[in-house]
């Protein structure tokens, strides 16, 4: 459950690392006595039977340091502004265990865990969480990648909405509230903030923050700030009711491609529209843009996809689990050597990426987007994550419970051979003995 009113930074809880941090490091660490009870020790299990935590993680932090500082980068929600959601990177393939796992907050209907950015060996997270009786926050972390030690922290008071954390030319961007706020990524310094009715889907792209500012009495407006300065370059109206659940844009080649009631492409320079189409129903999540091709969600339980200049290649029905009652449950897509993975209702279909013909499909625990590295599709949700063959659709390895944390749908990206798997905390997984 999220709430926000009129957003507030206290500077006095801002930190560089020194003063309060939740450091579980561990699988075998406890977990504080909040989370027992709600979740449960998370565990590893290749094949869905329950195995007791390793005592203590065996991971060279040096080694790890280095790795993820060498890795491709986790800037955004599907690894950058076109949200192909896949990297080259390597991941786990077999049981896993928390190198460490991190967590302030306490656990209850307040509590939120947003998807990580990782850039050169830090990680970049938003918590949202209860403070005291009848008041909440949401605090901005930067992590240690390798340990998950706090670097620095910045709170924001009044709200424990916010969205996934962007990082991109040193600067760390994210939607708050109703607020897009611009803080220094080697010091959480705040450069600037927009306090608007901004949703939280942002996109940054060639030195331009994408955001989309809803109110109740208009349609919805995509806005385009300048990074560095926090200025609006300018504002483009959307069609239809401001009230859908808008999802960051996807940014390629100086066109934006916004999902909602249509899908619409504008110029990434002025705003102008080049072209919408009325896909019949809502978009429900980000635009993929891979190998020449538009890929989107659609309320009817359906992929579509599009060439860059609107016309339509083909639109595939997608089967769901069956667990949900919304239609809207289809994810984004990732692609990968030719192939789309997108999740609908507990289930995992990977598609042809030039027919839509369907590859395979399989019941899954999880229901947020996928991200694929090296043959392999991660997927997380009900503090659940696994991780699938990109071939057939088998199941490489599970981790978790299917305790509810109230988390969200954050993504878990894949960096330097770690998953960093956001549920009731922040976890980072690696493939146990690595």
């Amino acid at each position: 459950m999220k709430f926000t009113r009129d957003l507030t930074f206290d500077g006095s809880s801002a930190s560089d690392g020194s003063g309060r941090r939740a450091l579980l490091s561990a699988t075998g660490v406890a977990l504080a006595s909040g989370l027992a009870g709600c979740l449960g020790d998370l565990e590893s299990d290749g094949d869905g039977e329950p195995e007791e935590p390793d005592s203590k993680s065996t991971h060279d932090t040096a080694a790890l340091r280095e790795r993820l500082a060498d890795a491709d980068p986790y800037r955004m929600d599907q690894y950058g502004p076109a949200h192909v959601g896949a990297t080259a990177d390597e991941g786990p393939t077999d049981d896993v265990e928390a190198v460490w796992t991190f967590r302030e907050g306490e656990l209850g209907p307040a509590y939120n865990i947003g998807s990580p950015a990782v850039v050169d060996g830090t990680v970049y997270v938003a918590e949202g969480r209860s403070v005291g009786e009848d008041d909440v926050e949401t605090v901005v972390y930067a992590l240690d990648g390798a340990t998950g030690d706090v670097e620095w922290d910045r709170t924001y008071s009044g709200t424990n909405s916010f969205g996934s954390t962007a990082v991109v030319d040193g600067t760390v961007v994210l939607g708050i509230g109703a607020s897009v706020v611009s803080l220094e990524a080697d010091s959480g310094t705040e450069r600037w903030r927009l306090d608007r009715d901004f949703s939280d889907a942002i996109t940054v792209a060639d030195g331009t923050v994408y955001a989309i500012n809803t109110t109740y009495a208009d349609p919805p407006t995509l806005v385009a700030i300048d990074l560095e300065t926090g200025r609006e370059r300018w504002n483009a109206p959307l069609t239809g009711d401001a009230l859908y659940r808008p999802t960051p844009p996807a940014v390629v080649d100086g066109t934006v491609y916004q999902g909602g009631a249509d899908l619409v492409a504008l110029s990434a320079a002025d705003g102008e529209q080049q072209w919408s189409r009325d896909l019949g129903e809502t978009v429900t999540g980000s635009p993929t843009v891979a190998d020449g091709a538009l890929y989107v969600p659609v309320a009817d339980g359906s992929v579509a996809a599009f060439d860059p200049d609107g016309a339509e290649r083909w639109r595939q029905p997608v089967e769901s689990g069956g667990q949900g009652s919304r239609r809207e449950s289809v994810t984004s897509a990732a692609v990968a050597d030719g192939s789309l993975y997108v999740v609908s209702s507990w289930q995992l279909t990977a598609l042809d990426a030039e027919t839509g013909s369907e590859r395979w499909t399989t019941g899954i625990r999880g229901n947020d987007p996928p991200v694929v590295a090296d043959g392999v599709v991660y997927v997380s949700g009900l503090n659940t994550m696994e991780a699938y063959d990109t071939a057939d659709g088998t199941r490489l390895w599970r981790y978790g419970s299917e305790a509810e944390s109230g988390s969200g749908d954050p993504v878990a990206p894949v960096v330097g051979g770690t998953v960093f798997f956001p549920s009731a905390g922040l976890h980072a997984l690696r493939e146990a003995g690595d």
